[in-house]
């Protein structure tokens, strides 16, 4: 029988496919490309970047960090000797990034004999559907048989991605996201992504906009907040931790305070306001870096342009 590897997006779907009985290995890969620097480095700085980053999210031993890195990226190394390997990774940003950096990696390395892919944006029995972790194992098995060949204009899309997502200047994605169509989800993702840096009025993040407004609206706890947020972002739906640390962001900036959108806030949100100018900003989206009180790169969702102030 020929050998068979699984490639996944976490733990969650790892768990739920050793139940679904079907043939093969399973190998996670699962670094959160959505936060964090992401540039063109070797594998070691790669890891050192990613480590030290996410040490400041909380995982606080960046040398089990790199290991783990490191060992997600063998896995995928080793298993392209195997006669077929089957991406599973899902529509929205967090997984479309990981697949396009998946997808370099593997045209570097030489494709398998077969490369496959299971990647959904809905499920019939699912209405609000965000991913993976929401099925049974059967109905993560009854995916299986509709796996489909990965085209190697999609791979030559994704190639084409990840140097545009880890440039230091965005103005590739743009153009990217009006014309990939191989890969069916990534124009979505990729537009998201561009969704992440400051707005035109505010200069406010997109997941910083909704959480203020859900806020200003009377929504409270995060289990409330989260369901809020997954209703009205299916393409980045937000996690517990990526939650916590953007209430923490709008916090420092004065614009949240006990629980409470600040007269700040509300004034961030009503565009009266640059949260830029007014606050400062220093994050990274893929390559590039927000620093300062401007100019940083930002994106007009209307007019849909890059534009630096």
């Amino acid at each position: 029988m020929e050998r068979i590897v699984h490639i996944c997006n976490g733990d969650s779907t790892a768990d739920l496919l050793s139940l679904a009985d079907l043939p093969g290995d399973i190998r996670v890969w699962a670094d959160a490309l959505d936060q964090g620097p992401v540039q063109p480095l070797a594998d070691a700085e790669h890891y050192a970047a990613r480590a030290a980053f996410l040490a400041t999210r909380g995982h606080a031993d960046q040398k089990a960090t790199v290991e783990q890195l490191a060992g997600w990226d063998r896995g995928v190394d080793e298993a392209l000797a195997a006669e077929e390997v089957i991406l599973w990774f899902e529509h929205d940003l967090f997984d479309q990034l990981a697949l396009v950096r998946l997808l370099a990696r593997v045209a570097r390395r030489g494709l398998p004999a077969a490369l496959t892919i299971v990647s959904i944006d809905r499920h019939a029995d699912v209405p609000s559907f965000l991913g993976f972790g929401q099925l049974a194992p059967e109905q993560l098995a009854a995916l299986w048989p509709a796996r489909v060949p990965i085209a190697r204009d999609a791979i030559d899309e994704a190639v084409t991605a990840w140097v545009a997502v880890t440039a230091p200047d965005p103005r590739a994605l743009p153009f990217l996201a009006r014309r990939v169509k191989a890969l069916p989800f990534l124009a979505g993702a990729l537009e998201r992504h561009l969704e992440e840096l400051p707005d035109s009025s505010s200069g406010l993040s997109r997941t910083e906009r909704q959480l203020l407004a859900a806020i200003a609206r009377g929504t409270s706890g995060a289990a409330a907040l989260m369901t809020e947020l997954h209703a009205m972002d299916p393409r980045y739906p937000i996690t517990d931790t990526l939650l916590a640390y953007t209430l923490g962001v709008l916090e420092r900036a004065a614009f949240v305070a006990s629980g409470a959108v600040t007269p700040l806030g509300r004034q961030a949100l009503a565009g009266a306001i640059d949260r830029v100018h007014e606050v400062g900003i220093d994050t990274w989206r893929g390559g590039v870096h927000l620093a300062g009180r401007g100019p940083v790169w930002r994106w007009d969702g209307r007019e849909r342009k890059l534009f630096e102030r």
